[in-house]
């Protein structure tokens, strides 16, 4: 292959440039738009390359990464895309339409308004058939939203703390609860990964720093170590009135809402696990113990 060696009228050619970066660009004048920032961001945190969003998204990795640097703006059908492939919650995909200047696709109407009664009903449904034991609603940031009577007493002994911020959370650090949970560590750290999911997935700083403050209570509990047979479910043991309450919860939440209260709301339901428990709070719901 011939090369060109540089002559007094043919200078020798400059070496190629350096890949430009993200802050490169914006230092230069190129705009790092909120979109640009959220993006990346986004992707770092599902840990995936820019081809294997480009692939999930039905774009390529080219255009992805001018979107990346603010070279390109996105239409909305294509933050909508990138949002699913990126498993984004609702109210997060709202989030980046907004950084990428589009209208949210997702309302937020609040379970008070007339187009979710249907739906409050069910949640009505499901709290009242859930009586004696019980049941309450809780958001995506873990606060508490309902409650039935079944659960009363529970929150009573959280106390305010309840109605202020995380209520699970809230929960673990109230003093009869903490002091009472006979498997305190299988049920705190079990806790603990159900919230640091949830931050994870959200990238709600609330949630971080929720699982932050439980990391804290847990620090002299240490991590139970995984055995052979193990049962399939941590059912908390809670020392009540002189004797153990052994319960199973479940979660039910409405599929494929496109709702942000909707999809964001959960209902938790408290079952007895043992003949003992099914005694003491059916006696706790007819008020035949305190």
């Amino acid at each position: 292959m011939p090369t060109h060696r540089p002559t007094a009228d043919r200078p020798a050619a400059p070496p190629p440039a350096p890949r430009r970066t993200a802050a490169d660009l914006a230092e230069d004048g190129v705009p790092d738009a909120p979109f640009a920032r959220e993006l990346r961001a986004w992707r770092a945190r599902r840990g995936l390359s820019q081809r294997a969003l480009a692939e999930r998204a039905e774009t390529t990795a080219r255009h992805l990464s001018f979107l990346e640097t603010g070279r390109s703006r996105p239409g909305a059908p294509l933050v909508l895309r990138l949002a699913r492939a990126l498993e984004l919650p609702l109210r997060q995909r709202n989030g980046l339409l907004r950084a990428a200047g589009h209208p949210p696709a997702f309302p937020d109407r609040g379970l008070g308004a007339a187009q979710l009664g249907p739906f409050r009903a069910v949640i009505d449904q499901l709290l009242a058939r859930h009586e004696p034991f019980p049941a309450y609603v809780i958001d995506a940031s873990w606060r508490l939203l309902r409650s039935n009577q079944g659960g009363a007493w529970l929150w009573e002994m959280v106390g305010p703390a309840a109605a202020e911020g995380n209520a699970l959370l809230a929960m673990l650090r109230a003093p009869a609860v903490w002091e009472g949970l006979e498997n305190r560590a299988e049920v705190g750290h079990q806790l603990a990964d159900a919230l640091e999911r949830d931050a994870l997935t959200s990238g709600d700083a609330g949630l971080l720093a929720d699982h932050a403050a439980l990391l804290r209570l847990l620090a002299d509990t240490p991590r139970p170590r995984e055995v052979e047979g193990a049962p399939p479910v941590i059912c908390p043991r809670l020392r009540f009135g002189g004797q153990t309450l052994s319960t199973i919860t479940t979660i039910c939440r409405f599929g494929n809402a496109l709702d942000l209260s909707l999809d964001e709301l959960r209902v938790e339901l408290v079952f007895p696990a043992d003949a003992q428990t099914e005694a003491l709070l059916r006696a706790m719901g007819a008020g035949g113990l305190s």
